[in-house]
């Protein structure tokens, strides 16, 4: 029988998940009270808007969050967000900066390669946006050079917050890998086997939405 493990921070109205950027706002459109009169007290229904910036929670990036013109999130392929073999990378006892010598040895061709740090402990606190675990630009290159398909980091941004260069963004969505930033849970995944499944809507236009990511296994 499958086992489902949950990847991925629930949203919360008023959450705040990165410094500067607007915190999710729910509005019921249509409440029991309101519909149980329409439907004449035969059924009830609520229905209810959300507005949420995009890099909301766990969240995925398409190539357009750092390239004018680039794949937007309509635009992703499913090859590249379901049914992933995943493999753990495990950093959480590594320095801030990961790099390259982290991901020697590993199979990463056609994986979802998810990095622990185990720094989604800090979620909800003031030390969560401050000196955050990140990839280095040549463990991006080993990425992007031996064909993983997808990256995830249970971390703040898989950049170092002050190179405001973004190596990380900028390689692997330069070469078409979704980023998903925000992962929690990382520990409980296997080292490999496990499936990936972190969709996000098909947005036209859309450069990072929310996910609700889990691993099978």
């Amino acid at each position: 029988m499958a086992h489902f493990i949950e990847v991925s921070h629930p949203v919360v109205e008023g959450m705040k998940t990165y410094p500067g950027l607007p915190e999710p706002r729910a509005e019921i459109v249509f409440d029991y009270d309101a519909s149980h009169e329409r439907y004449r007290g035969k059924a009830e229904f609520r229905i209810a808007s959300l507005h949420l910036c995009g890099n909301t929670g766990t969240y995925v990036d398409s190539p357009i969050h750092r390239y004018r013109g680039g794949a937007d999130l309509a635009a992703l392929p499913l090859e590249r967000l379901a049914d992933l073999e995943t493999v753990v990378i495990d950093c959480s006892g590594a320095e801030r900066a990961i790099d390259a010598e982290a991901l020697a040895g590993v199979e990463l061709r056609y994986r979802a390669v998810l990095v622990r740090t185990d720094f989604s402990r800090h979620w909800g606190t003031p030390e969560y946006f401050v000196d955050n675990p990140f990839l280095t630009a040549d463990a991006c290159d080993m990425l992007v050079r031996q064909g993983a398909l997808f990256v995830g980091i249970d971390s703040l941004n898989i950049d170092d917050t002050e190179d405001l260069s973004r190596p990380a963004h900028t390689k692997l969505l330069g070469a078409g890998i979704p980023v998903c930033e925000h992962m929690t849970n990382l520990a409980a995944v296997p080292a490999s086997g496990g499936r990936l499944h972190a969709v996000p809507i098909a947005w036209v236009g859309g450069a990072s939405f929310p996910v609700r990511a889990y691993v099978v296994v």
